[in-house]
């Protein structure tokens, strides 16, 4: 194109000159018109074409391992890294190896974005190695899912994640041999294990091995390889993503991420303006009076009207709104009263724990000196013996709901 301009102006030249050189006796004005042409080469067209191509470039070079590593977290005790695990995707919660997290005590995960949240055991599987993990706080929303690919096909470029010492996990290529049978948990045989022809890292157990899509085709597990004559062999393995959705359809009911508490009662109104849930009670030390709402009666009262931008007109649609958010996530609420509407951010925490909270107080009854307290306490404990036979009786009910989910679970067919 400059070529073109400058050959472009260069005959305008020639132009001009000739024709100034022919034009001394005659008007003076033939020139300009001739010049003005030549100020309106396309030169504004360069800027343009330049942003588009570099707007479009960062998107592109994103890899799928690059993707992939948002749902990957560093599972960690006292800030030691243990081990990896992947957010399921949809979910929240983290499937991991069980060997690196020895009792599963005071765990934590550190998120792509360095954020660190406390998670507790939900679920194990000891023979295939095994763990979910439930966070305390917040929601992860960048997981991954499961792929339907054969990872031993011979195109396949898999990947598994490590964990360096002062950094994020990053991405390498992993080869996998074969399916064979090893030996598992409790001595147990794991049929159709897949086999890996690469060395792993201790920490680097629970790492999901991806696919060139960046889905999941398994995870990094312990076990044991037999020799003939020999004592059996500790290798890393790769859990195949049959075994995997089997572990997840098993999840115990009460294996969920605990729900987040607003703290407040209300009833459904409709005003001449607005529908929405006017606020009978606010309990006391919750996120909803640390927020400063108001309830009252008709007229008088806050009316939640929307959460996040939702509208609610009902108390279960209220209930439902903050339940799909996590403890300790901001969560902005549209607020109508007599005064028009604003907007209301609260930090949702945990409900208080009842059974918690009367510990204490039985701790305070047996510490006084005094003889009288001590023999008052003692009819107490005893009160307490047939309460405590409760928890054998339900047993039986918790065994029950450890079966299958129901269809509507998450995992009843992806990670």
């Amino acid at each position: 194109m400059s070529v073109l301009i400058a050959t472009a102006l260069s005959l305008g030249f020639v132009v001009g000159g000739s024709g100034t050189a022919l034009a001394q006796d005659a008007p003076p004005k033939a020139p300009p018109p001739k010049a003005a042409p030549a100020k309106a080469p396309a030169k504004p067209a360069k800027p343009k074409s330049p942003p588009k191509a570099g707007d479009l470039d960062p998107v592109e070079q994103e890899a799928p391992e690059v993707r992939a590593q948002k749902g990957i977290v560093v599972l960690q005790r006292a800030g030691q890294p243990l081990g990896l695990g992947v957010v399921l995707g949809g979910d929240g919660r983290i499937l991991s190896a069980l060997s690196p997290l020895g009792a599963g005590n005071e765990l934590e995960a550190k998120f792509a974005d360095d954020t660190v949240h406390k998670v507790k055991l939900g679920h194990h599987d000891r023979i295939w190695d095994l763990a979910l993990l439930v966070p305390q706080s917040g929601k992860w929303k960048d997981g991954l899912s499961a792929s339907s690919a054969d990872p031993l096909r011979e195109d396949a470029t898999i990947r598994a994640f490590s964990a360096a010492l002062k950094g994020k996990p990053v991405a390498s290529p992993v080869d996998l041999r074969s399916r064979r049978s090893l030996i598992g948990g409790d001595d147990q045989t794991l049929a159709n294990a897949i086999e890996l022809g690469s060395r792993v890292n201790a920490r680097d157990i629970g790492s999901p091995l991806i696919d060139e899509k960046g889905r999941v085709v398994g995870i990094l597990g312990r076990a044991c390889l037999p020799i003939e004559g020999k004592p059996c062999s500790p290798v890393a393995f790769g859990v195949p993503v049959p075994v995997l959705k089997s572990f997840l359809k098993d999840v115990p009911a009460d294996a969920v991420p605990p729900t987040p508490w607003l703290g407040v009662q209300g009833v459904a109104e409709t005003t001449p303006v607005v529908k929405g849930v006017r606020l009978l009670s606010i309990a006391k030390n919750s996120p909803a009076a640390a927020a400063k709402l108001k309830p009252g009666e008709k007229g008088t009262g806050d009316l939640i009207v929307a959460v996040a931008g939702t509208p609610v007109t009902t108390p279960e649609e209220l209930a439902g709104a903050i339940k799909k958010r996590a403890i300790g996530e901001k969560v902005p609420l549209t607020i109508f009263n007599k005064s028009g509407y604003r907007t209301v951010d609260v930090v949702l925490r945990a409900p208080p724990d009842a059974s918690a909270a009367a510990a204490p107080r039985a701790a305070l009854v047996d510490k006084p000196g005094p003889a009288a307290p001590p023999k008052k306490a003692k009819p107490k404990p005893e009160k307490a013996k047939p309460k405590a036979a409760k928890p054998k009786k339900t047993s039986g009910d918790e065994d029950e709901q450890g079966g299958p989910p129901t269809e509507s679970d998450p995992f009843s067919e992806a990670l």
